[in-house]
């Protein structure tokens, strides 16, 4: 019994680790728009893949919408798009390459809040570098930091 419980384990990280779902790369974000003397985050600077260019998608974007924006069938929608945010404090990311979503990331605004959403989409990632803007409180008591697209 102790081994089917550990092969679980070990089947659900796997999975967990090949999802195009990360939050990892959230945190990773908050940790450089937090980091000592922050003044911007280069987003390639903190994923650990490849990627051409990204979307911002705000709280509450409904999954059919997220799907044409990035060109995605339907019927492989849910798959590329697992989750919809259902939280003013939760966003999602998309890393393409090429016309394949190669990672879908939920964000935690704590972690740099970039909305409101940007018009100009996709962004490449030469050109994903945010300037990092305190704006006060968030709740708990964290400063909240606002994530501004720098012109090039």
């Amino acid at each position: 019994m102790k081994h089917t419980s550990t092969l679980a384990t070990l089947l659900a990280l796997l999975a967990s680790a090949c999802s195009l779902v990360d939050d990892r790369v959230s945190a990773a974000i908050g940790a450089a728009a937090r980091g000592p003397q922050a003044q911007e985050v280069r987003i390639a600077a903190v994923t650990d893949f490849e990627w051409e260019k990204m979307y911002l998608f705000g709280p509450y974007a409904p999954r059919a919408h997220v799907c044409a924006v990035l060109g995605v069938e339907p019927r492989q929608c849910e798959r590329v798009v697992p989750f919809e945010s259902v939280d003013d404090g939760v966003m999602s990311l998309a890393f393409v390459s090429g016309t394949q979503v190669v990672r879908y990331v939920r964000h935690s605004r704590l972690n740099g809040d970039f909305t409101p959403e940007l018009k100009r989409q996709p962004i490449p990632a030469s050109e994903a570098v945010f300037q990092v803007v305190p704006s006060g409180n968030a709740q708990d008591g964290r400063p909240w930091i606002k994530l501004v697209l720098k012109e090039t």
